[in-house]
């Protein structure tokens, strides 16, 4: 509405009053801050992994050759079967850092697991009412842990009788994205774009600064029936990531716009040198020496250069890594990556292999499945897009937490917002009666505008009675009649929200003081 009053936009995005916003725009901030020195291959929070909830303590996972699936060997040099993989959902990371040996080790830590391990909570189905498979959770370590992408190389051999459900419940949302923390607009009327921090796309959740993996040149679902996937050479270091809204409407209280898109903004580079001269979006040229000699080759980014543009640690052993697009920003959709780009060494103790796309399948399939099955997706779309993570997951419980658009504490919106008003400031009877605060009189506020509501608390006796009707033994006992309007209190009140000086000095001007009590309720109002 906005935008199309005054046509154009570019700010940065607050909202005092959002309830959302005030509670997670600093923690976010800082998340992020914290998120781009974190290393590639630590699972992030709201991710979806596949994970052991016990078994692998006296062993490690390997294929054993007689059966052909990842099984368990134990430290008895027996094999212990196929684990019981789940897929869950990432709620707390370690307080303790994640050393990269952790992904074959255990964490040698003093404080144990509710510190150095992840609070992995079972994925319950997002299109059913059952949702407790979110109470069956445990803290594991990392060894624990795959990334979801990768369920195909793990559960590959399993019959789908063989699987937990939940496993399925986790494909169903691979093809659904949703942003985090959105921080600015850029608009003119009726398009806008609106700057994100990340995004959620299928099981990860991607950040401005991650290297992402693309999928193959000229991929085609067919692929993957036929086994013909290409590999994957290219991939994005993410600069911007974007909501945008094209034709905006402003007469419908339920859709924003005709259009919407995630816009996923970087520079791409890629291991095969003839693929930066190839027909496509990031076709480039290679420099024409000034001399009559023959066009040379590509040049590759220099050590240095890699350890600028990368921060993964030695990514330049995918390498040789070469500009494409001439070092332009490119633009992507979200159907577009694969997912994040790990650690060479990571992506070696994790799947034994130096290749960028070793979950190329995986994903892929992930996302056909996951859109024949969301019934949430619109007639003809392929994506679901949830306005947040606890929706595109259909979860009502993080962490022990009610949470979503269900949760108790929406039920009552005004409370909040008086809240937060008086949390910057602003104090008046009018907010403390609409946040629920108690009077600091010792009287609770009668919300109920009929002096025949039910009295709240202890019967009144004695004195204490009679105040209800007198206003001149009101002012001596220091309360005031429940029949009183609001502009009596809001006259006794003074600029911190209390009881003035008036009624303070009924009190001390008797100089009543309190005798021995007998346990029982007295027809004295000071004993």
């Amino acid at each position: 509405m906005r935008l199309k009053d005054e046509g154009t936009l570019d700010e940065d995005i607050e909202q005092p009053l959002n309830f959302d916003w005030v509670l997670t725009h600093d923690t976010l901030s800082d998340y992020f801050v914290k998120l781009a020195l974190d290393p590639a291959y630590v699972p992030r929070r709201g991710e979806l992994v596949l994970w052991i909830w016990k078994g692998l303590e006296d062993g490690c996972l390997m294929r054993n050759p007689k059966t052909g699936l990842v099984e368990i060997f134990g430290n008895d040099n027996e094999w212990h079967g196929v684990p019981d993989w789940r897929a869950g959902v990432v709620t707390q990371t370690p307080e303790d850092e994640v050393h990269m040996v952790n992904i074959i080790e255990n964490p040698d830590s003093p404080r144990g697991l509710s510190y150095s391990g992840f609070r992995v909570e079972t994925l319950p189905d997002p299109l059913g009412n059952d949702k407790s498979y979110s109470v069956q959770y445990a803290y594991v370590p990392l060894r624990n842990i795959k990334p979801f992408n990768t369920w195909k190389l793990y559960l590959n051999g399993q019959g789908r009788d063989d699987i937990h459900p939940s496993i399925e419940n986790a494909m169903t949302v691979m093809s659904s994205w949703s942003m985090v923390h959105k921080f600015h607009v850029v608009g003119k009327w009726p398009s806008a774009r609106i700057q994100c921090k990340g995004i959620f796309i299928g099981a990860e959740l991607l950040a401005v600064h991650d290297t992402v993996r693309l999928r193959p040149h000229g991929f085609h679902p067919d692929q993957l029936k036929s086994g013909t996937v290409g590999e994957v050479t290219e991939v994005m270091v993410i600069e911007k990531i974007a909501l945008c809204l094209s034709e905006c409407i402003d007469d419908d209280e339920e859709q924003l716009a005709k259009h919407f898109t995630a816009l996923i903004s970087g520079k791409v580079y890629t291991t095969n040198p003839n693929r930066i001269t190839e027909e496509g979006r990031f076709k480039g040229t290679i420099p024409v020496p000034s001399t009559a000699e023959a066009a040379t080759d590509p040049i590759p980014l220099t050590t240095e250069e890699a350890t600028t543009t990368f921060r993964q640690v030695s990514i330049s052993e995918y390498g040789p890594w070469y500009r494409m697009a001439n070092g332009r920003t490119c633009n992507l959709s979200q159907h577009w990556i694969v997912g994040r780009c790990y650690e060479p060494l990571a992506a070696e103790l994790m799947f034994g292999t130096h290749t960028l796309g070793y979950d190329v399948s995986g994903v892929m399939e992930g996302r056909q499945y996951s859109s024949e099955v969301d019934t949430r997706m619109p007639e003809n779309n392929t994506w679901f897009w949830g306005d947040c993570r606890v929706e595109t997951l259909g979860l009502t419980e993080v962490n022990g937490v009610e949470c979503g658009l269900t949760a108790a504490q929406r039920e009552d919106p005004r409370k909040w917002q008086a809240i937060i008003k008086m949390s910057h400031g602003e104090v008046s009877h009018a907010l403390r009666r609409q946040a629920q605060i108690p009077s600091s009189a010792g009287r609770p506020f009668n919300t109920s505008s009929s002096s025949s509501s039910a009295p709240r608390g202890r019967p009144k006796t004695g004195l204490a009675q009679h105040a209800q009707t007198s206003k001149l033994v009101s002012s001596a006992i220091g309360s005031v009649p429940d029949t009183e309007d609001d502009s009596v209190e809001e006259h006794l009140e003074d600029g911190n929200g209390l009881i003035g000086h008036q009624v303070s000095r009924g009190i001390s001007g008797l100089e009543l003081h309190g005798g021995q009590s007998s346990g029982d309720d007295s027809d004295y109002p000071f004993a």
